[in-house]
């Protein structure tokens, strides 16, 4: 049986669940490796910190400055919460097509609860960094009265919502399966 046969055989919530969470992944990668959770475009203010990501503060030039290891406490909180969001929409996918796809794990229900729990838990976590940026970067990145968020931001919260939408479509999909391996 291959991945059309997979595909195919699977419920119309779980076909939805899974291009959701891969529409959610995109999102996901785009946001956590660019640096557009905010900006200025404001460059008389300082030309050389244009865009802030989770790990990098950029500038007109294209010099940026790392902010990994950096010991301010929100960055930190925001930094480790933002990476459980990241790890947890790259897991859910990997879980729900292990769920489809792979003969040991097709319709296995404790992989699919564990793609349901991941869900909810880093959406939450990816939601605390969201949350976590956009109350402290206001006064500590850039001046508030020329900072706005940036594309990156918009993207985490997309992928958050679409990942907790996800975990929502497994659980009204109902058909767990077993919780022995398929044979």
């Amino acid at each position: 049986m291959g991945v059309k046969d997979g595909f195919m055989g699977a419920s119309m919530l779980l076909k939805v669940a899974l291009i959701l969470i891969i529409v959610s992944n995109v999102c996901n990668w785009i946001a956590f490796c660019t640096a557009s959770w905010g900006y200025t475009d404001n460059l008389l203010v300082n030309p050389n910190e244009i865009g802030v990501g989770i790990w990098r503060r950029c500038g007109l030039t294209g010099s940026c400055s790392d902010r990994d290891g950096l010991r301010e406490k929100w960055i930190m909180a925001f930094q480790g919460f933002a990476i459980f969001g990241y790890v947890g929409i790259n897991m859910v996918m990997l879980l729900i097509i292990l769920f489809l796809f792979v003969g040991a794990c097709k319709r296995n229900g404790e992989v699919k609860m564990g793609a349901i729990i991941t869900a909810f838990v880093t959406a939450i976590c990816y939601a605390a960094a969201v949350f976590i940026f956009n109350s402290e970067s206001n006064e500590n990145v850039l001046r508030p009265e020329d900072y706005k968020l940036g594309f990156s931001f918009d993207l985490a919260i997309i992928a958050l919502v679409l990942e907790a939408i996800t975990g929502v479509l497994l659980i009204v999909d109902g058909k767990g399966g077993s919780t022995s391996p398929a044979r």
